[in-house]
């Protein structure tokens, strides 16, 4: 396989790694196989498209092309032009039931039915997301601003989630983009010539590592895969050893509201809007009190509102606002 078609395998297995984080939203699960489906002809779609010599924004306009009848294929067959092409009326389908969709999102609660609205959500939004990677990884040949649109995909799921995203799917969705990251890595060495395994003392020095065909792993490779293990190992480690990291992306919620393990909020007044919404009242009320000695109490004034006195018990009264 060359470079760039295992490059691409790896944007494929990424951005569906990185799609398992919106698994838990829904039930059943079964959406995922046919987003899988549809993001391999697209990703196949861009693999040939790159094997002729245009410009690379024709090879993401083709992609975009095809991923437009794919979902219209899948969810407006009816409504299109000879079951297949985007007609005004699947056009006019596709938005309303989208629309139905994100209706359905605010009405159930997680997980949510897998209705047709949000059914195509979830598998257009796993193929623009896979688009959005593959042209920037492949085709722009840039796969470090790929994680961009991965974590964005991954954080709309963990923002979802009442729990957050388990360390189950950030561990895969972290995974993919590695992958991704050593798959250019080794197409950008490959194309220094042959790949180099190191010296190897039994084998006859340098000679023998220039020479062996194929080689062991470059030592740049290894030394990436061993910093991203550690890196993703740290990730995971990390916040549940310091228990002032429970409240991020990988902590559950919890029904408590210390720092143990719970979920609690924190929230603070303004004291300025509270004494605003105290002196903004719609009627009169008594508000103090007191004694004066006095035989003529003046009126005097407080925060702007007029407060009135007598000789003995007497309230002081202040007029709504």
């Amino acid at each position: 396989m060359s470079g760039r078609g295992r490059l691409a395998l790896c944007a494929f297995a990424a951005t569906l790694m990185a799609s398992g984080a919106l698994l838990p939203l829904v039930d059943p699960a079964g959406w995922i196989l046919q987003a899988a489906l549809l993001l391999a002809i697209q990703s196949g779609v861009g693999a040939l498209a790159r094997r002729v010599p245009w410009a690379r924004a024709l090879t993401v306009a083709a992609q975009m092309l095809v991923t437009v009848v794919l979902l219209t294929v899948a969810f407006a067959r009816d409504q299109a032009v000879f079951g297949v092409l985007p007609g005004p009326r699947a056009v006019q389908w596709l938005g309303e039931l989208f629309a139905a969709g994100f209706e359905d999102v605010g009405k159930y609660a997680i997980p949510a039915p897998v209705t047709d609205g949000i059914r195509l959500m979830l598998v257009g939004g796993v193929l623009l997301i896979g688009l959005a990677v593959d042209a920037l990884a492949v085709t722009f040949r840039s796969a470090a601003p790929a994680g961009l649109p991965l974590l964005a995909l991954y954080s709309v799921a963990a923002g979802l989630s009442e729990d957050g995203a388990g360390r189950l799917w950030f561990t895969l969705a972290a995974s993919g983009y590695l992958l991704l990251l050593l798959a250019e890595g080794r197409n950008r060495l490959s194309q220094w010539g042959r790949v180099f395994g190191g010296v190897s003392r039994s084998s006859g020095g340098l000679a023998a590592g220039v020479a062996e065909p194929g080689g062991r792993a470059f030592a740049s490779l290894r030394t990436g895969r061993r910093i991203g293990v550690l890196t993703l190992g740290i990730a995971l480690v990390v916040p549940a050893v310091l228990p002032a990291l429970d409240g991020g992306l990988l902590a559950g919620a919890g029904a408590g509201t210390g720092r143990g393990g719970g979920g609690g909020t924190i929230s603070a007044v303004n004291p300025l809007v509270s004494l605003q919404n105290n002196l903004n009242q719609p009627e009169d009320r008594e508000v103090m009190s007191y004694r004066t000695n006095s035989a003529a109490p003046r009126t005097s004034t407080c925060a702007s509102w007029p407060w009135t006195s007598s000789t003995g018990a007497s309230g002081g009264r202040r007029p709504g606002g």
